[in-house]
């Protein structure tokens, strides 16, 4: 069937004038093109189509009585035949115009400042990893892949910010907040700065609200999350070029250093990654003097070879 017999048969159909086998030829296509997202004939424009229907159906309401009944019973046929005819030229019109991502990473022992499209500030820490839309007219979410940011999400109550990371999104409108999600690492943490976030996972039906001064930790593995109170403001510190450890596994503190003097850390022994530990450092300290700190507040020993080091 050409272009000028399927134009012909939409005229017959949404007049009511096409014979059953015209019509169910009709159904069984729109069936098709909901189904497989077209139809093996005819190729036609289904923007155009949208546009015949749509027309069609203004053209009825000007010249008939807009209650009538009959007139309403054929707008809502039409309207159900519109509907889903949009919803395929929107859906395959964005599959196929894909959306452009552009992927921020920050070097080992660097940070990274980015401002986004919409005007927000996302500070990335060493080593970590952002994904996000190049265009964000539709739609704010973006993604962690690796390590942490610390962001300040300009306000739009019409398109929330969602950063997702790990299966955990955390969803807000207007605030400041910090996103911990190494891969080495067993837990996610969000912590809130300013404003309120929510946060939630799949499997979980209610998302965990967040105000100031208050962090979300979630488990890797098991997906289990508490609340807690913090001082949201030492966990940002490294925005701030500072370093602090308060009640840090061995194993937590080792990753952050990794990152920011690029180097590797191992344990001998695997209990050694549980031990805690507490103490503030600025970045610019040197390696030698907080591996020092940590030797002697442990009674470890330490040696560096070649850029690793080992308790």
């Amino acid at each position: 069937m050409n272009d000028t017999e399927f134009n012909t048969l939409l005229e017959l159909y949404l007049k009511g004038e096409c014979t059953p086998e015209q019509k169910e030829w009709m159904e069984q296509w729109f069936d098709r093109l909901s189904e497989e997202g077209s139809g093996d004939e005819p190729a036609v424009d289904r923007e155009m189509v949208m546009r015949r229907l749509k027309d069609r159906i203004d053209q009825q309401i000007e010249r008939q009585n807009f209650f009538s009944l009959p007139v309403l019973f054929r707008v809502a046929a039409s309207v159900i035949i519109i509907v889903s005819l949009g919803s395929w030229i929107y859906l395959h019109y964005h599959s196929t115009k894909s959306v452009q991502y552009i992927t921020m990473s920050a070097a080992r022992g660097k940070q990274l400042k980015l401002l986004l499209p919409d005007g927000s500030k996302v500070i990335l820490n060493a080593g970590s990893v952002l994904r996000y839309p190049e265009n964000f007219k539709e739609n704010r979410t973006i993604t962690l892949q690796e390590g942490e940011a610390c962001f300040d999400v300009a306000n739009d109550p019409v398109h929330p910010f969602t950063v997702t990371s790990v299966g955990i999104q955390t969803q807000v409108l207007g605030t400041t907040f910090n996103v911990q999600a190494y891969r080495s690492l067993d837990e996610v943490t969000v912590t809130v700065i300013r404003g309120k976030v929510a946060v939630g996972s799949s499997g979980q039906k209610l998302p965990m609200l967040l105000t100031p001064d208050e962090q979300a930790v979630i488990q890797r593995n098991t997906g289990a999350r508490q609340k807690k109170k913090v001082n949201a403001a030492a966990i940002a510190a490294w925005t701030a070029g500072k370093l602090v450890f308060k009640n840090e596994t061995l194993q937590h503190v080792a990753t952050m250093l990794e990152n920011i003097y690029d180097i590797k850390i191992v344990f001998k022994d695997e209990a050694t990654k549980g031990i805690r530990f507490t103490a503030n450092f600025s970045s610019t300290d040197s390696l030698e003097k907080i591996l020092f700190a940590i030797a002697k507040a442990n009674k470890l020993n330490w040696s560096v070879r070649n850029k690793v080091v080992q308790f």
